[in-house]
């Protein structure tokens, strides 16, 4: 049975070539409100054969604890 092919229009979105890890942390703003920091600790990086699943590189002499997430990176503000 041959493949089939679907439109463009029904592809996911490409993957970014890498994602930014965070470790988060919630405090309290001026006003009371909750608000998350967020402070870069690393990159995830696709599998290169394909499969699901990222790796993940931490930046060296960088001590993780708690929650990670992972962002796609955002493009750099111009100067």
């Amino acid at each position: 049975m041959a493949a089939r092919r679907t439109q463009k229009s029904e592809q996911a979105p490409a993957m970014p070539k890498y994602l930014s890890v965070f470790v988060t942390e919630n405090y309290k703003g001026n006003g009371g409100e909750e608000k998350t920091s967020y402070t870069r600790v690393g990159a995830a990086f696709p599998h290169r054969n394909g499969k699901p699943g990222f790796n993940i590189e931490i930046t060296e002499g960088i001590s993780v604890s708690g929650q990670l997430v992972a962002l796609p990176p955002r493009p750099r503000e111009e100067s």
